[in-house]
């Protein structure tokens, strides 16, 4: 089916389809059944159906050479539709855990996965040539892009899309409120975009960040989880309410829910960007192992460059020492909950 078409369905779809089942701020009771909450967006099926089709329309004539990049493509695109269409949609409305999962599905695996299998210029193809075109321009679109994709503002504002939303206030606020709610959802997705555009450039120096400014950027975005998470873990009371307002789930106290969530983020959020970190590192190692063997099938002198060497021995040591601070973080969880008894749910109420 041609793209234009596609568009023109989805149109009608928007037009024709009901809203969701569910929508934010519903109350439900504790025992309904995970699988009668699936939450349908038709504008969300609608584009992630487009945007699987332009990219299929790109790749298709050379699959066999792209297969590991196109599971990545739509494995990518299978965790944005487990976390805005399954029913861990709606149940991270009513459990902060799971909202905490969603959130890691909508910011870290899904643009990981898109942008490891490097969808650019699948997706400049799979386009009708006008809009195209126009993407792959220098208009205004591409350097605002660009603006945000420079190394220090893309990692604030990846770091700043978590921390905002998870101030109490505006927390609760975006719970209970479906416009802000999809304004949140979004913040996460295009920030998760923008930062792993950075990471998996596949453009090194000068015209792609090195391996340096890629390793900080992993080191700043780690730190950041392990310093929320742990925060969340550890804390005595809970601060968010508008779970309990929606019909808090799963028979658990919302204390014992939350310090749930902040591990989550902490320990599995954080390995994301360790096996990120890993992915770059090969991809380094390989990339100089083809410019030497070219040197060598050319007949030139082999030689080795320092600066690329240090690098990847920087790039080496700084993931050492993320993992070693993950570890350090996991040990610490485990003793703080045999040492406190008062914590992970034991002081908590259970609701209901």
């Amino acid at each position: 089916m041609e793209i234009r078409r596609l568009y023109r369905l989805g149109a009608l779809l928007l037009l024709a389809a009901p809203l969701q089942a569910f929508a934010h701020g519903d109350h439900l009771d504790a025992d309904t059944s995970p699988w009668s909450m699936w939450a349908f967006s038709p504008e969300i099926v609608i584009g992630l159906v487009i945007a699987g089709a332009i990219y299929w329309r790109g790749v298709r004539h050379d699959v066999a050479a792209n297969r590991w990049r196109i599971a990545a493509f739509f494995g990518g695109l299978a965790a944005l539709f487990v976390a805005l269409i399954s029913p861990v949609e709606e149940l991270a409305d009513h459990i902060f855990a799971v909202h905490q999962v969603e959130h890691m599905l909508l910011r870290t695996i899904a643009p990981m996965l898109i942008f490891l299998s490097r969808p650019q210029a699948a997706m400049v193809r799979g386009l009708p040539n006008g809009v195209s075109r126009f993407f792959a321009g220098r208009g205004w679109l591409r350097a605002v892009i660009e603006a945000l994709r420079y190394p220090p503002v893309v990692t604030v504002l990846f770091l700043a899309s978590s921390y905002f939303w998870m101030i109490p206030r505006f927390h609760d606020m975006a719970i209970e409120d479906e416009p802000i709610h999809y304004m949140w959802h979004v913040s996460l997705l295009v920030t998760g975009l923008l930062f792993f555009s950075v990471i998996f450039d596949r453009r090194t120096a000068p015209q792609g960040p090195g391996l340096g400014t890629r390793l900080a950027m992993f080191v700043a975005a780690a730190l950041g989880n392990i310093a929320l998470g742990s925060f969340l873990t550890f804390k005595t009371v809970p601060l968010y309410h508008a779970y309990l307002e929606l019909g808090h789930m799963w028979h658990v106290s919302m204390l014992t829910d939350e310090q749930t969530g902040g591990i989550i983020m902490w320990i599995p959020g954080t390995m994301m960007f360790a096996v990120s970190a890993l992915v770059v590192l090969y991809r380094f190692g390989s990339e100089e192992q083809r410019v030497t063997d070219q040197r060598l099938r050319a007949g030139r002198e082999l030689v080795v460059e320092p600066k690329r060497n240090n690098a990847l021995a920087f790039g080496l040591g700084a993931f050492s020492l993320m993992l070693l601070a993950v570890v350090f973080s996991l040990v610490a969880t485990i003793d703080h909950t045999h040492s406190r008894a008062r914590d992970f749910g034991m002081a908590g109420e259970i609701p209901g």
